[in-house]
């Protein structure tokens, strides 16, 4: 009898102790789309960017095979920690995403000026502007999709189409594509 009791208690307190197992559904929609967008923002961005510090300093004829050149080039490919992105942010404070690859900036925090000079000249690291639209998402919320971009100038950027899938109860990047070039 005092075995039997200790178990019934044992359920009892396991049962009452059980959370919904679809937290899904316990959020309202912007807590879902602020949810996925953190299980996915580094995966987007690192997929994403392009270093603008490689991407606008296109080699004159002179400099093509300039031993000189050639090595700057490949200093900035292989310096790739501490890359500073400015988020053009609607997801929150992207700055608690910092990692050893990439410290985000909110893009408010300098005035806009054409071709960010003046990020360029606060931060040697900086690599271009990201921007986010909102997520899409299929009406069992299983896939999702999201718009891009990336920008370095006035005149200057690539655009994607990122396709999500939720995959084992996490989210994931399924597909990207280039949606625009200027």
């Amino acid at each position: 009898m005092r075995h039997t009791t200790k178990i019934l208690i044992f359920l009892f307190l396991t049962l009452i102790g059980c959370k919904n197992t679809e937290p899904d559904k316990e959020m309202s929609a912007d807590e879902f789309e602020q949810n996925v967008f953190k299980q996915v923002f580094i995966n987007i961005v690192d997929s994403t960017y392009t270093d603008k510090r490689i991407y606008t300093r296109i080699p004159t004829k002179a400099e093509e095979n300039d031993p000189k050149f050639i090595a700057e080039r490949d200093s900035i490919k292989k310096d790739t920690l501490d890359l500073i992105v400015a988020v053009d942010r609607r997801f929150g404070a992207v700055e608690k995403l910092n990692t050893k690859k990439f410290i985000f900036k909110d893009f408010k925090e300098l005035p806009n000026v054409e071709n960010y000079t003046n990020w360029t000249e606060k931060y040697k690291k900086f690599i271009g502007v990201m921007s986010f639209s909102y997520i899409t998402f299929d009406k069992a919320k299983e896939n999702g999709s999201l718009e891009v971009s990336y920008r370095c100038g006035v005149n200057c950027g690539l655009g994607y189409k990122v396709y999500l899938k939720k995959i084992n109860a996490k989210w994931k990047v399924v597909k990207i594509e280039d949606t625009w070039i200027s």
